[in-house]
C-alpha cells in the first residue's frame, strides 16, 4: 500500500517535471495563438475570445471562457475542466481526479477523458494544493528518516560497547585512505548488484542472494555507524567519549538527510565510504591475512614406487 502510494506520487512529480521541460516556462510568452499556460497549485482561466495553444493545471482547475479557443489540449490534474458557451478545444480535454463540465455550443476536436476513482494523491492535491501536498510528503519522510537515524544511533552505541576497537579501526581506515574506502565501497555495491543480476531466478541465486543481502546489510549498518564516528571525531576533541562522537555524527548525517534530494545523495555517498571502510579496516585486513597465511596446507604424498622396478 505504501509502495503504491509513493509510486503514484512519483508519477505525478515526473508528469509535472515533464510538462515544465516540454513547455520551457511555466507560462510561455509569445503570440496569443502559440501561448502555453502551465500552473502548479492554481486555477487557470482562459479569457473570453482568447486564443492559446495548450492549457495544463497541476493541482488546479481549468476554465475556458465564452468563445475562447484552445488550439491544443486542456488538462487538469487534480481539478476540473469547465468549458463555457462557445468554447473550443481542438485537441483533447482531460480531467484527472476531477470532472468535465460543458455548456452549450462547445466544440472538442479530440477526446474528452475523465480519470476518476479513489486516487489518494489527487485528492490530496485538490485539498492542499501541489506545494502543500509536497510539504506533507516531506514531513512524513522526515519523520521516517528521524526514526531510522534513532535506530542507527541505538545500534551504534551497542557496537561501540561490544567492539570499540573494530569501530575505531574502520574510522582510522576512512581517515587514512578515504579514496580507497570509497572505491572499495563502490566495488562492493557493484559486486552485489552483479550477483543479483547474474543469479536471479536460479537455484543458486535463491540460495546466495538472501545470504549476500544479509551480509551487505550488516556491513552497511556497521559502516554508517563507523562513518558517524569518523565525523564525530572530526568535530569533537580526541579526549571526548567515542560514544558521544558517534552520536554527534549520527545527528549530522540525520540533519543532512533531511535536505530534499541532496540529502539522500549525500547519505548514499557516506554509506559507500562506510561500506568500504569496513572492508579496508586494519582489523579486517589482518584477520583476512591471518586466514590466508594459516589455512591448512595439503602435504604432498610420496610417489608410489612400482614394485616391478628393477633394483640396480
Amino acid at each position: 500500500m505504501a509502495i503504491n502510494y509513493r509510486f503514484r506520487i512519483l508519477i505525478i512529480l515526473l508528469l509535472a517535471l515533464l510538462i515544465v521541460l516540454l513547455s520551457g516556462n511555466v507560462a510561455a510568452q509569445g503570440p496569443a495563438s502559440n501561448r502555453e499556460i502551465v500552473r502548479f497549485g492554481n486555477d487557470i482561466t482562459v479569457a473570453e475570445n482568447e486564443v492559446v495553444k495548450d492549457v495544463t493545471a497541476i493541482a488546479g482547475s481549468v476554465t475556458i471562457s465564452n468563445n475562447a479557443h484552445v488550439t491544443g489540449d486542456a488538462v487538469a490534474v487534480g481539478g476540473d475542466v469547465t468549458l463555457k458557451t462557445g468554447a473550443k478545444v481542438d485537441g483533447d480535454v482531460t480531467a484527472v481526479g476531477g470532472k468535465i463540465s460543458q455548456d452549450k455550443d462547445v466544440m472538442i476536436g479530440g477526446n474528452a477523458v475523465t480519470v476518476t476513482g479513489d486516487i489518494d494523491i489527487i485528492q490530496g492535491m485538490r485539498q492542499w494544493g501541489f506545494w502543500g501536498l509536497l510539504g506533507r510528503i516531506y514531513l512524513i519522510n522526515a519523520a521516517f528518516y528521524s526514526l531510522f537515524m534513532i535506530a542507527i544511533a541505538i545500534i551504534g552505541v551497542a557496537l561501540m560497547l561490544i567492539m570499540p576497537s573494530f569501530m575505531q579501526s574502520i574510522s582510522i581506515a576512512i581517515n587514512r585512505e578515504p579514496l580507497k574506502s570509497f572505491t572499495w565501497g563502490v566495488g562492493g555495491a557493484i559486486s552485489f548488484l552483479l550477483l543479483v543480476i547474474l543469479t536471479s531466478g536460479s537455484l543458486l541465486g535463491n540460495l546466495l542472494i538472501p545470504i549476500a543481502a544479509l551480509i551487505v546489510g550488516l556491513v552497511e549498518l556497521v559502516g554508517i555507524n563507523a562513518i558517524s564516528l569518523f565525523l564525530g571525531e572530526k568535530a569533537l576533541k580526541n579526549n571526548t567519549s567515542p560514544i558521544l562522537q558517534l552520536l554527534l555524527g549520527v545527528i549530522v548525517i540525520g540533519v543532512i538527510t533531511l535536505i530534499p534530494v541532496v540529502g539522500v545523495l549525500v547519505f548514499l555517498v557516506l554509506t559507500l565510504f562506510g561500506f568500504g571502510g569496513v572492508l579496508t579496516s586494519p582489523l579486517m585486513t589482518e584477520q583476512t591475512k591471518f586466514f590466508w597465511h594459516n589455512k591448512p596446507q595439503l602435504t604432498p604424498s610420496k610417489p608410489i614406487e612400482d614394485p616391478r622396478q628393477e633394483v640396480i
